[in-house]
């Protein structure tokens, strides 16, 4: 594809099928192109490799908690006495705009008509630094959070995945949940959202999708008036590498309280996404727990041993902890459960692999066409190809997919279920 752009403020860096990276020269702010014609519709998506990972001992969820504050109003906002920029826009023009955090960043977006690009635009550069934090706004939000807290606490299987996850991470960022700690939520200060803001809130630190019926020039004309005075932060670049310590063994953990919920969890470690190895192991899960014709819905459920199998598997840049839940019934117990679970896991053959493995792909590639339908759904799933810092592996997951096989999956299996490699969790009602 030929690149023709007059922009001098502007480096083009590379451009895959029919998406085109540009770095803007005076601060290195990322910006992500991609032109949908004749939908009237732009979605403008920033993201921030600030999230969880990223937190200091005592000051976990404050990435998560700056999210919010990033909702509250400017500088220019009070300058010119008005509400926050972004809700204002909400309440005015009926955009669609959220933002969510996760371990590896925190994203914000918009979509709306194409007429409003340069408001949008605005908004972000504006919240990029400009946000004011004071205890007047700071204090009603940190209770929202902690009620948010208290919600997600109260359910048994984020309470052992919050849990399950500290026990299988000892030194990476991963070992606690977004949310972060009550203690921690109960100690912030606006210092510590300032210093964190200060730090990770910098345009050599963020990517700017600009997705929808604009052209490059109209996007890049906009980004680079708009954004091209914002100063970045060179020790944001260096984000710490944490390599895990060696696990020996199965590690464990238990959590009692009262009520009649039982439920038995796996924890196995997988490698980051996009890899390769990652998609193997959704494979895997998608085998073990997708549907009613699953494997241990069919062994665990439909012989009344399980209620419910559930999964979860995110999409991180480095090595992270899958989990299966089975929330037990009364005809059995966690003991009894655990040695029923391997012995399931251990007598998958290899026909029964070969004989599911391409339903199971062609559901996946479905899946990831009707993620690519709109603009705001495209920006959502390359959101976490870029928060893996490796965008342009979003066009190489349907060949990966693609060229799985039967030999690969049970390869995988063996290596997810090792004792060294599984973190076991237990949810006892008493």
């Amino acid at each position: 594809m030929t690149i023709t752009m007059t922009n001098k403020k502007f480096k083009h860096i590379q451009t895959i099928n029919d998406i085109s990276e540009y770095e803007l020269i005076s601060n290195g702010l990322r910006v992500l192109y991609k032109n949908i014609p004749d939908t009237g519709v732009v979605t403008t998506n920033i993201t921030y490799l600030a999230g969880s990972r990223d937190e200091q001992p005592g000051e976990t969820g404050v990435a998560h908690m700056l999210e919010h504050m990033l909702f509250k109003p400017t500088k220019q906002d009070l300058e010119r006495k008005e509400d926050s920029g972004a809700m204002q826009f909400e309440r005015e023009v009926g955009v669609i705009l959220n933002a969510n955090t996760w371990k590896d960043r925190t994203t914000y977006y918009f979509s709306y008509g194409v007429e409003h690009l340069t408001r949008a635009l605005t908004i972000e550069a504006e919240r990029m630094r400009d946000v004011v934090l004071t205890d007047e706004e700071f204090q009603p939000e940190r209770t929202n959070v902690l009620s948010e807290f208290d919600m997600y606490d109260g359910d048994p299987k984020f309470a052992l995945s919050v849990d399950m996850t500290c026990t299988a991470f000892h030194s990476h960022g991963y070992g606690h949940e977004t949310l972060g700690f009550r203690e921690d939520i109960e100690a912030y200060t606006i210092e510590k959202l300032q210093k964190f803001y200060d730090h990770f809130y910098r345009p050599n630190n963020a990517t700017l999708m600009i997705i929808g019926d604009v052209s490059l020039d109209t996007a890049l004309n906009e980004t680079g008036a708009i954004f091209e005075h914002l100063e970045p932060e060179p020790a944001v670049n260096e984000r710490a590498v944490i390599v895990e310590p060696k696990q020996e063994g199965v590690r464990r953990i238990e959590i009692v309280r009262p009520g009649t919920t039982n439920i038995l969890a796996f924890g196995v470690k997988h490698q980051g996404f996009p890899t390769k190895e990652w998609f193997e192991t959704m494979v895997v899960f998608s085998l073990l727990t997708d549907g009613s014709n699953s494997i241990l819905n069919k062994a665990l459920v439909d012989t009344g041993l399980a209620s419910s199998v559930t999964s979860e598997l995110e999409p991180t840049r480095d090595e992270n902890l899958a989990m299966i839940f089975i929330t037990l019934t009364k005809k059995t117990d966690h003991k009894k459960m655990e040695a029923k679970f391997m012995s399931v896991i251990n007598s998958i053959d290899d026909e029964f692999i070969k004989k599911q493995l391409k339903t199971i792909i062609v559901k996946a590639v479905t899946a990831e066409t009707f993620n690519r339908d709109s603009s705001l759904n495209i920006a959502a799933e390359l959101t976490e190809y870029t928060a893996a810092q490796n965008w342009p592996a979003y066009f190489e997951t349907e060949k990966i997919l693609r060229n799985i096989t039967a030999k690969q999956i049970k390869q995988r299996i063996k290596e997810m279920f090792e004792d060294n490699n599984m973190t076991i969790g237990t949810y006892k009602s008493k």
